[in-house]
């Protein structure tokens, strides 16, 4: 068994195939003996640079401003290929416009949830910084202890979290993806240099990942009974999580990247100065799909 490190950001829904694949036995079943780090808000930049972590499942804006500065990260595959985000707000604040003020939480200022809570404030006529202000939370779970908390305004929250809050009484001002409804959300990760090093093992795990997000796909009751057990959530909730994620194929089933959304994330980076200056804008520069390709001449496996 080949012992890896596979870095994840938080207990959300994009996870469930990962969570299985654990589970079900589909990584040893592909010689791979895996220990998961969570990163929460931690950047997996230095660590995937370093060789501390082989893989990291998580936003793909990091490693795209490492590989356009000249780093060795690169995307292998997707994962979550639009946006599972709702605007949720403490239960006074009944409109966006209401929020003029407000302190937002963000996962970091440099990715992820950044960008669409300034997509959608702008929508309404608020701009960052000067109508409200931001503090990094890490991803949606510490988001939603926060709200719980008081310590923030509004976050934006992934399904099925979403329906714990709406629950609890926190406004729900509408659905992300209707201001930004291209967006790779979720990427596999390595350092390239170290993946070409070992090959084999990238062309498991994705293997592996192939099978499982296909099982994931078709077994509603199961995925759904790990998500509730991983995330802490109640069943019918998990259930519901699953009817949106597999229904809307948010999880994408067929691990590619969703490209439109990834060369709108290209763009808002641009944009942000987050890139430097002549940085590609083609996505194939920061895309090795060479792994993915030959994981699936390996063949699907019964993950029945």
């Amino acid at each position: 068994m080949e012992k890896i490190r596979v870095g994840i950001v938080s207990k959300t829904y994009f996870y469930v195939p990962y969570w299985a694949a654990l589970e079900r036995g589909a990584f040893s079943g592909e010689g791979l003996d895996v220990e998961t780090v969570m990163l929460g808000n931690t950047s997996p930049i230095a660590p995937l640079e370093s060789g501390e972590l082989d893989i990291v499942i998580g936003t793909p804006e990091g490693v795209v401003q490492n590989a356009a500065a000249g780093g060795r990260l690169r995307i292998v595959a997707g994962n979550t290929g639009r946006l599972s985000h709702f605007v949720i707000a403490q239960s006074r604040f009944k409109r966006i416009e209401d929020l003029r003020g407000a302190t937002v939480g963000i996962l970091n200022m440099t990715e992820g949830t950044f960008f669409h809570v300034k997509a959608v404030m702008a929508a309404h006529g608020l701009n960052y910084p000067g109508d409200y202000t931001v503090v990094e939370t890490g991803g949606a779970p510490p988001r939603h202890k926060a709200l719980i908390e008081g310590r923030i305004d509004m976050g934006l929250q992934s399904v099925p979290i979403v329906y714990a809050e709406e629950e609890l009484g926190f406004s729900n001002l509408g659905d992300v993806s209707s201001y930004v409804p291209d967006w790779q959300f979720n990427t596999v990760n390595v350092n390239h240099e170290r993946a070409a090093a070992r090959p084999a093992m990238v062309r498991g795990f994705l293997a592996a990942m192939i099978d499982i997000t296909e099982w994931a796909h078709t077994h509603r009751a199961e995925a759904a009974a790990i998500a509730a057990r991983e995330m802490g959530i109640s069943v019918p909730h998990a259930e519901r999580g699953w009817d949106y994620y597999m229904g809307k194929n948010v999880l994408t089933r067929d691990i590619e990247v969703n490209m439109k959304g990834f060369s709108a994330l290209i763009d808002v980076q641009r944009a942000a100065g987050l890139l430097p200056a002549g940085a590609p804008a083609a996505p194939e520069f920061y895309i090795d799909r060479s792994y993915l390709a030959a994981a699936r001449t390996m063949g699907m496996g019964d993950q029945a």
